[in-house]
């Protein structure tokens, strides 16, 4: 399971050291893919699988989390989090669970489904169990629930217009020497 934990930023405070007199500014961590994270108590978190920009992904081995770079602080054995292990893990299920929750809300009959490039594919005609029936001009495609985010578009798929026509097209082949 992989998720943006936005809430996360909020509640994670990185804890600087300070100098005595003035305030220093804290170490900057090295965020570098494969670094171990560690929770303030110096208990392993998770580590990076990698970071681009603002977004750093953490993998706990249950579950990976992008967040912010500025959720993490130096320690001494390497980067922080204000989080333990347990704690992200929790993080990353709840979303998910609010996640899931609205996409399975706006999957009903005659809701429109978009590719991933935005273009409409079709309109929901079913739903039954983790099946979804998109209605679209090439003919009925069926996928499983999980192939479906919530996004700015509405309903989306993770293919474009073209992908889910060549895997409709591939499906409905017969395999080699059938």
């Amino acid at each position: 399971m992989h998720l943006t934990i936005a809430v996360l930023a909020a509640t994670m405070t990185p804890t600087a050291a300070f100098a005595q007199g003035a305030p220093s500014a804290p170490a900057s961590p090295t965020l570098a893919a494969g670094a171990t994270v560690f929770d303030p108590q110096g208990g392993e978190v998770g580590k990076i699988v990698s970071q681009s920009g603002d977004a750093v992904v953490l993998d706990t081995g249950a579950n990976k989390a992008t967040l912010p770079r500025s959720a993490f602080t130096a320690g001494a054995k390497g980067p922080v989090i204000n989080a333990t292990k347990a704690q992200l893990d929790d993080m990353v299920v709840a979303a998910a669970a609010k996640t899931n929750a609205a996409r399975d809300a706006a999957l009903v009959v005659g809701a429109q489904v978009h590719g991933k490039a935005g273009a409409m594919i079709g309109t929901i005609k079913e739903v039954s169990g983790d099946q979804v029936l998109i209605d679209r001009p090439e003919g009925a495609v069926s996928l499983s629930r999980s192939a479906f985010t919530l996004g700015t578009a509405g309903l989306t798929i993770w293919m474009t217009t073209a992908e889910l026509e060549a895997a409709a097209k591939s499906a409905a082949s017969p395999a080699p020497g059938q």
